[in-house]
């Protein structure tokens, strides 16, 4: 017969895992770094050579809304991607095991 490991820490650990690899972390280290790449892009526009062989009036997204899109969407993306750890701290996973001990707590 198995018994099941009733250690704190193993359960502990159980939870740290289970929130690092949430998948709303994930999604939200994937945004955010495009975030971050695309803020620095359309702050330092020359160190990314976008700039360099065509001019300013050529850009037609410049020449209408009279901004980088690239800060823009950049901040939006960076902003999304706090929202998101934000709702996974807030509303942390529950795992089975955790799930469990809470009836057999209420049960008895």
């Amino acid at each position: 017969m198995i018994t099941p490991d009733t250690t704190p820490g193993a359960s502990r650990k159980t939870r740290i895992l289970a929130r690092l690899f949430d998948i709303r972390n994930i999604i939200a280290a994937l945004i955010g770094i495009y975030g971050v790449l695309l803020v620095l892009a359309g702050l330092m526009p020359d160190a990314f050579g976008t700039r360099e062989h065509q001019p300013r009036d050529a850009n037609r997204v410049d020449m209408a809304a009279g901004t980088d899109a690239n800060t823009w969407v950049g901040l939006i993306m960076v902003v999304v991607a706090a929202v998101f750890v934000i709702w996974a701290l807030w509303r942390p996973l529950v795992s089975d095991a955790d799930a469990d001990g809470e009836q057999k707590a209420t049960m008895s």
